[in-house]
């Protein structure tokens, strides 16, 4: 005879009838006693009413082959919350009907500006009129709130979660789901579920674009992002520093042997312009073009060092003021890839 816990895992496959969800999605198992060979169970499903008999007959054929010789269901309504959780899950970033387009800015190594890029690109795009997305999938290495300069937190309304707006587009990170100061520490299977739930999960709405800040190199997450988005263009970003050129190509290979498009290279860091006018390559030149090279793409755009704004707390966010050199340099970025997303 099963007890309780093994009649729920076996009741958790059955799909309810009207929102063809398994009832453990729908948490529609209420309540299981056993005694001897008898069965009490409650169930909630979206409407009772529909298909009832067929669906009890299912749970009577189940059971009684498990030794279960009376079986008494009873049968309620899923709140209206659950209901539409379920739907609006369905309609989710990675559905069939979503016509958002997935960017991915990726690079070899750590410490060239990568997240920097993608803050900015972001909002570039948002200021070309786009409604842009973006998620801070660098899960040890997690930056993007302090560096577009917000202390705001996401929060949850039916069973979703609700995007932080700020400087004109969402943004979601790991950074909100753990205590300050805090490590991640997680092997890959937690890494995998937990961007699963930045897509899934996030109510992202109707965006066009939804940019992704992948981690350094080319390990778990990145290879999460490469199965759950089969369809995702990516930006790869260098220094003109050989070291990291060469590894930034690895992180570029990765993608087109996973199918992803890449679009070009970007060069940060390029140079320094002083008060008069005489530039400085500090990191010295042709990472870029090397990296272009080696991918068989186009070098998009150089990009240069210059210092971002204050915030009112007194600490750098890394957004540029938008009459600076660099933040027209990502308004030519964005114009240039735009067409690349269409």
């Amino acid at each position: 005879m099963l007890n309780e816990q093994q009649i729920t895992r076996l009741l958790y496959r059955l799909q309810d009838p009207v929102l063809e969800a398994s009832l453990e999605e729908t948490e529609g198992i209420l309540e299981v006693q056993v005694h001897e060979e008898t069965a009490n169970i409650k169930i909630a499903l979206a409407d009772p009413a529909i298909e009832t008999d067929h669906f009890v007959h299912n749970i009577e054929e189940l059971l009684t082959q498990f030794g279960v010789n009376e079986i008494n269901i009873e049968l309620e309504y899923l709140p209206a919350a659950v209901i539409d959780r379920i739907f609006q899950a369905r309609d989710n970033i990675l559905s069939e009907t979503s016509k958002t387009k997935f960017l991915a800015i990726a690079s070899g190594k750590g410490g060239v500006g990568k997240s920097t890029v993608a803050a900015n690109l972001a909002i570039a795009l948002a200021n070309q009129g786009k409604k842009v997305g973006l998620l801070d999938a660098d899960i040890y290495g997690f930056s993007i709130p302090v560096l577009l300069g917000t202390t705001e937190s996401p929060r949850k309304e039916n069973g979703q979660i609700i995007p932080v707006k700020t400087n004109g587009i969402q943004m979601i990170s790991m950074d909100f789901f753990v205590e300050s100061g805090e490590p991640v520490i997680w092997r890959g299977p937690m890494l995998g579920k937990m961007i699963k739930m930045f897509l899934e999960e996030v109510r992202w709405g109707d965006l066009d674009y939804l940019l992704i800040d992948l981690p350094p190199g080319t390990g778990d997450v990145a290879l999460d992002i490469h199965t759950l988005i089969p369809r995702c263009n990516e930006l790869i970003v260098t220094t003109p520093h050989f070291a990291a050129a060469s590894v930034a190509s690895r992180a570029g290979y990765m993608a087109t042997k996973n199918n992803h498009n890449i679009i070009g290279v970007i060069e940060n860091m390029s140079y320094l312009t002083l008060d008069d006018g005489q530039t400085l390559k500090i990191f010295g030149q042709g990472g870029g073009e090397k990296v272009a090279a080696d991918l068989e793409t186009q070098l998009l755009i150089q990009l240069p060092i210059e210092q971002p704004n204050f915030n009112e707390k007194g600490y750098t966010a890394a957004i540029y003021s938008p009459s600076s050199p660099a933040a027209n340099a990502f308004k030519t970025l964005a114009e240039k890839i735009i067409p690349y997303l269409l």
